[in-house]
């Protein structure tokens, strides 16, 4: 019971923020409410199934919202993003080696923490080469709870706010019926099929190709209500803020102050390869900025479909950033990672 209050609370504030033209209110709104119950009410626990119904909900609607010809312009994407997820990877890595320098941290610990994306997967490893799970999954939370928190911010003050589809009035019982049928339907097969699928992120992509074919060859006509997508990017920052809690901030705290040093790297380095990108490419720059800053692809394609700043597009790259960096994992393992018998396994 406590759970569903919560939820119900945090997306009620997030569609109150979107309401007020908070930029990317939906999210941020709930994403603030989670922090706010995390460290000073009460931490609570969600499976990891929730999130993906807000990521499936989420996908459904960026595939609604496809046009076929933008895939003739991800051609011209591809080499600046090799170029840009080199440089992404090797960011990290030095960052690894920074945060190893300058802490007690065990090498492999450093390593797991600056691996630039697929925190779950990156999390789950860490474990199995001797790294500290618990200081990689803090600074992975932090490092994406940061990101998800300041970058919808930074973009909202600077790209006008769009007028928003599915207001009270504006659309028809039926129709809104139809949405909900249409995208609880593409839910529920994203998750049946994510399951058999054990890559990262296969839920977002599958509920965007089965929203695309929806869209195209079932419902044309219909236009998915905006509260409809914000009600699971509410989901979505309700279970990422909630997940920020006093112990997760202990943990970085015992790492000591090169921790924050690291995440501010982090964050210049993101928008460094942001602008990069922008340079090579004919996207503007706070598309590039949601393309390829290593936060997530699920929280940057709620982001940019909250802000309508190219949400197909940003899922895509950052699909394809998670993908090729979970291509590479094992590789840069084995490479950059030390034997688990090494000294400084464990923090001092």
């Amino acid at each position: 019971m406590q759970k569903i209050l919560y939820l119900i609370i945090a997306i009620t504030v997030g569609g109150l923020c979107a309401l007020g033209q908070v930029p990317a209110g939906w999210l941020l709104g709930s994403l603030v409410t989670g922090l706010i119950c995390a460290f000073f009410i009460k931490k609570l626990y969600f499976p990891d199934s929730l999130f993906k119904v807000a990521l499936a909900i989420i996908g459904a609607t960026i595939g609604f919202r496809v046009i076929p010809e933008q895939f003739i312009t991800y051609r011209s994407l591809l080499l600046p993003f090799v170029f840009v997820f080199l440089l992404t990877i090797t960011g990290g890595l030095l960052l690894g080696k920074f945060m190893q320098r300058f802490s007690s941290l065990h090498p492999n610990t450093a390593f797991f923490c600056c691996m630039p994306g697929g925190a779950s997967e990156v999390i789950a490893l860490s474990k199995e080469y001797g790294a500290d799970q618990q200081v990689v999954a803090a600074f992975h939370t932090t490092r994406i709870t940061v990101f998800v928190l300041f970058i919808p911010l930074i973009i909202g003050l600077n790209v006008p706010i769009p007028a928003q589809n599915g207001s009270a009035g504006g659309v028809m019982i039926g129709d809104a019926l139809l949405s909900f049928v249409c995208i609880g339907g593409i839910g529920l097969v994203t998750l049946l099929l994510g399951k058999r699928i054990p890559l990262p992120g296969s839920s977002l992509f599958l509920a965007i190709a089965l929203g695309f074919v929806f869209h195209q060859w079932v419902v044309p006509t219909l236009e998915i209500p905006s509260f409809v997508s914000g009600i699971a990017q509410g989901l979505m920052g309700a279970i990422i803020g909630i997940r920020f809690d006093k112990e997760t901030l202990l943990e970085l705290k015992e790492i000591g102050g090169v921790s924050l040093m690291t995440l501010a790297l982090y964050f210049v380095m993101s928008f460094g390869l942001a602008g990069l990108f922008y340079l090579l490419t004919p996207l503007e720059f706070f598309t590039s900025l949601l393309s390829v800053v290593p936060a997530g692809a699920a929280e940057m394609a709620s982001t940019a479909t909250a802000l309508h700043v190219e949400p197909m597009m940003v899922a895509t790259l950052q699909m394809m950033r998670v993908l090729t960096l979970f291509a590479a994992l094992p590789f840069l393992i084995k490479w950059f990672s030390k034997p688990v018998n090494e000294k400084k396994k464990v923090r001092v």
